[in-house]
Parts: C-alpha cells; structure tokens; sequence
C-alpha cells in the first residue's frame, strides 16, 4: 500500500483544508489511536484535549502560519481543533504532563528512531543522503506533503496525517531534516515552547544552514528532541536540544548515526532505563553503513532492514510480551537524497516494503 502523497500550495489554510478533505478517515484513525495510547498511560481524553487547548495561543504566537495550517486542517477534517492540536504537540504536551503529575516519563510516550547522514565521499553517486527509521505505534497513519509556496521555499516532508509540521523532508535550497526522540531528567521545565515539528518547519523555510540551525537552537525547548540536517554542499551535522542547552556532532569518516539517547550532551537520559536497545542500534547501524562500499538507496534499505537483537532492532517489531502502551514496530524507513531533492518512504517495516518515490518537483 503507497503512503498518500498531497501536492499542496501557497495558503495556509488552503493546504490544511485539502489535508483534511483527503484524508479525513486517516485523521480520525489517528486522535483515536492516541487518545486510547493516552489513556493507557493514564490520562483521559478531557485531560488531554484540554491540555492540547492550552497550547493553541502560544502556537499562535510562534507561527501563524503553522497554526492557519492547523486550523484549516480541522475544518477539512471535521475534527476540533484540540483533537488537531493533540495531533501536532503530542509528543511535548504528553511529557510535560508527566512530568506536572510527579510521574517518570517513560518511552511509551515518545517515539523510537535511529537516524543517519551518509556523505557525498560515501553515496554512489555522490549526493548528501539522510534518513531514519521511526519507530512509534502500530498502525499510526502517515503522509508525504509536497508543497510550492510563492514566497518561501517548496519543500517535501513525511508526517504523521493530521500533522503540518512535517518530521523528515528536503526543501528547494537542498537542506533536509530527520529527527529522533530524547527524553532527559530536565525535561518540561519549559513549558509551551516551540514544538519540534514547528521547528522541523522552520529548517525546511531556511534557505541556509545558518538559518535552518537558528530554528533548532534559537529558544528552549519543552522536551528534548534530536534533529540530524544537511545540506546539498556535502554538510551535515547533529544537534542534540535539551530544555536550554544543545550538544553537537559530526560525521566521522563520511557517516554520523544516532539513536535514542545522548551522545554530545552531558544529560541524564531517560530512554536508557527502558529502551537500552537506543545504546547498541546507532552503531549497528554504523557498523553496517561503514561494510559496505559506495552506498545508494538500495544498500540504505538492506541497512535499514537489520534485525539484530529482534524484535528491538534497527528494523522493530512489537515485542508481544511488552505492555501494550510500550510496543511500538518501525511504521516507515525514509531516505533524502538532498541535492536531487528526492524523498523514499516505506509503508511499514523496510525488511517486509520497499521504498516509494517522492520527488520534490511534482
């Protein structure tokens, strides 16, 4: 089955409408699938949708854009626009209220991930690749955005539906952007912050790696959260965001992995206690991309599709003795080629998907 593709132009609120209308089916799927994931981790709907309304004002305030966006999504969709909130900020909103009740965040909260930058030197045909695994709950829905806009960058970017700020995509100036949880002891200190699907938008309205960083690590953070970017000129880096403070890294001899827990920054990481897998699959992963020789998109899925230590591997599978608001499964593998400004996605498990193509030109 081919993950939907919508083709999305210059108003805000036009684009959120024609999301909404599309796929109206797979937005309710979603706030369903989360509210019920929600109240496994002991917060009923009411709870949740009236912590999302709270962040409305402040989303607002950040980018009126982004939330035009939202709002026309909702009215396409016939959903609320708290049920659409729930959808953009769940991963900030579900942690920082944790950590008010005085209860330890646990991984069942947030999403899986491991991630890579793979350096012109290292690809086939010498382009600048990105990409990742993201891991989350079985049977989310996603999208693929392809959007031209008359005064900012077009751009192509993967999210959950009912989502607009994207998780993984390319813009037009040849920047890209994947990311990966973080959770940390100094979480939700900062409350109604920019949310990292804002910020994954403002990397992919940069026409420069200067501006695309600005948007990372500009202001505080609610919860952390890892964002890998690159650039068409053969760069690429890692930002690890904590509350207020950021942790860098390179690539090493063409190739930079990261997973699910700190490697830069000095904070205590959370994901550790209950996912220790995160500590071993950034450097499978690297172990495999350094065997093989120039790598291409073909050589990234065999990669991507590793099942070392199954079920919690590179490639995940629900481990059917986990409760069930800890099971989660890799719902799509994506691949960036920055300077062709071409996307690949898989609609489910790399090892049992190949990749579909999506090309920023339409």
């Amino acid at each position: 089955m081919a993950i939907p593709v919508l083709d999305l132009g210059h108003d805000a609120a036009q684009r959120g409408r024609v999301h909404g209308q599309e796929l109206r089916g797979d937005i309710q799927h979603n706030i369903d699938v989360y509210l019920k994931r929600f109240g496994g981790l002991g917060f009923n709907a009411d709870t949740v949708l009236g912590e999302a309304e709270k962040w409305i004002a402040p989303l607002d305030g950040y980018d009126s854009e982004f939330t035009a966006e939202m709002r026309g999504v909702a009215d396409g969709s016939g959903c609320s626009l708290n049920e659409i909130t729930m959808l953009n900020v769940r991963y900030e909103m579900i942690i920082d209220m944790f950590k008010r009740a005085g209860l330890e965040a646990i991984a069942g909260a947030t999403d899986g991930c491991t991630g890579f930058a793979i350096m012109p030197e290292k690809s086939k045909n010498g382009d600048t690749l990105i990409g990742q695994n993201w891991d989350w709950i079985p049977g989310v829905k996603t999208m693929v955005a392809r959007v031209s806009r008359d005064e900012k960058t077009n751009f192509v970017c993967h999210g959950e539906t009912g989502t607009v700020g994207g998780m993984q995509g390319v813009n037009e100036a040849g920047i890209g952007v994947v990311i990966n949880a973080l959770m940390s002891t100094e979480d939700g200190g900062y409350r109604y912050e920019r949310p990292f699907r804002m910020r994954v938008r403002d990397v992919l309205n940069a026409r420069n790696m200067h501006d695309a960083l600005l948007g990372l690590c500009a202001t505080n953070r609610t919860v952390s959260m890892n964002f890998i970017v690159g650039h068409e000129d053969g760069e690429a880096m890692d930002v690890e965001a904590g509350p207020d403070r950021a942790g860098f890294m390179y690539p090493e001899d063409d190739v930079l992995t990261h997973s699910n827990h700190f490697c830069a920054l000095d904070i205590d990481s959370e994901v550790t206690k209950v996912w220790p897998n995160t500590m071993y699959r950034n450097k499978r992963l690297e172990k495999l991309i350094r065997k093989g020789q120039q790598m291409d998109v073909q050589s990234i899925h065999n990669c991507m599709s590793d099942h070392f230590s199954h079920p919690h591997s590179i490639c995940a599978h629900v481990d059917e003795n986990e409760e069930e608001t800890m099971q989660l499964e890799t719902r799509n593998s994506i691949v960036i080629a920055l300077k062709e400004r071409k996307l690949w996605v898989t609609e489910g498990a790399p090892c049992e998907n190949d990749y579909q193509e999506v090309t920023l030109a339409s």
